[in-house]
């Protein structure tokens, strides 16, 4: 599934940049509705937090399970220039206070990039965390209280791995422009704007030895489909508000490994059907030199039977602020 990815984002970068290059040459003027940026260089920093919470419940058992591992306020840098969009977090350790005797541990790294070919927008991501802890501890132990260490699982670690492909049904809806300055909303608009999202999960704890009957990595892959209505609302002076929400559907695929009396490997694998839903809005302010602005995001899907069910809990929030200036000759002929 790695190697599928990888050859995946290059065959569509180089895909990407034929086209890029093709519709530069067509490029008209900005619509009465949106005002492009994307021939000058954009660039941004700001604060964000992102979090990946998983969740287990037995429902027969009233037993539920909140996986989280520490949440962080990272610092960002984004350039984005014509198709290309490249994102670099980390997360400074002054903004964050040390918690560990609470939650534990835990180290977090993220790459992301996307990039914008006509009206289909081409996201892909790569994170790994570990160290977790358990959220709800309090619903576990009668005694907790807020302030006391939570329950810990310091080695177990996932690596992540997530393409998106979502496609704007209308021009004069600027989908960009809600998560950075790189376009400009001129008059109000909405869109379909469907995702197809693929994502792959890989859990495993290397402490773990191996016994009867015990697992020891887990394996998701999510295909999900997105389906939100969108809309851009300009209620000042380069002032603008959008959001978008609508409901998910998918497809889990799920495989666990164990191990039987004599120690062999066994593969159990099952699919199910998955559901959820996506919210997200934000408020920009954009002028030609400079832009700022504030979104925020929750996606919640998942899917289960009588006996389990498993959900995936995404939610995040940034504030960004940049500038856009004439991008240097060496960069206009890589890109």
């Amino acid at each position: 599934m790695r190697y599928f990815l990888f050859l995946s984002i290059c065959l569509i970068s180089q895909t990407a940049n034929i086209c890029a290059q093709i519709r530069e040459k067509q490029q008209g003027p900005d619509s009465l509705y949106v005002k492009s940026y994307r021939y000058l260089l954009n660039i941004s920093t700001g604060l964000q937090t992102n979090n990946a919470e998983f969740i287990v419940a037995y429902p027969k058992d009233k037993l539920r399970i909140e996986l989280s591992p520490r949440e962080t306020l990272q610092q960002f840098l984004l350039f984005q220039y014509k198709w290309i969009n490249f994102r670099y977090s980390f997360t400074p350790a002054y903004l964050n206070p040390d918690r560990s005797a609470l939650t534990g541990n835990n180290k977090r790294s993220s790459f992301e990039m996307f990039m914008s070919v006509k009206d289909v927008d081409i996201s892909f991501s790569h994170q790994q965390a570990k160290g977790y802890y358990i959220k709800n501890t309090g619903d576990l132990i009668s005694s907790w209280k807020p302030g006391d260490p939570y329950l810990q699982l310091p080695q177990l670690g996932t690596k992540t791995t997530s393409v998106e492909f979502a496609y704007n049904m209308d021009k004069k809806f600027s989908d960009v422009g809600m998560l950075s300055g790189k376009s400009k909303q001129l008059k109000n608009a909405w869109s379909f704007l469907p995702v197809l999202g693929i994502s792959h999960t890989h859990f495993y704890d290397p402490t773990i030895q191996a016994l009867a009957g015990q697992h020891s990595e887990d394996y998701n892959l999510d295909v999900n489909l997105k389906l939100p209505l969108c809309a851009s609302i300009v209620w000042a002076n380069d002032w603008s508000v959008a959001g978008t929400a609508g409901p998910v559907i998918g497809i889990n695929f799920f495989k666990t490994d164990t191990y039987d009396q004599v120690l062999n490997k066994i593969q159990n694998k099952e699919t199910r059907l998955s559901t959820g839903y996506w919210v997200q809005g934000g408020i920009s302010y954009t002028r030609d030199r400079w832009y700022t602005g504030l979104n925020a995001y929750t996606y919640k899907y998942g899917s289960g039977s009588a006996e389990s069910r498993t959900s995936r809990f995404l939610y995040g929030a940034e504030f960004y602020i940049g500038t856009r200036f004439h991008a240097p000759s060496f960069l206009k002929k890589l890109l």
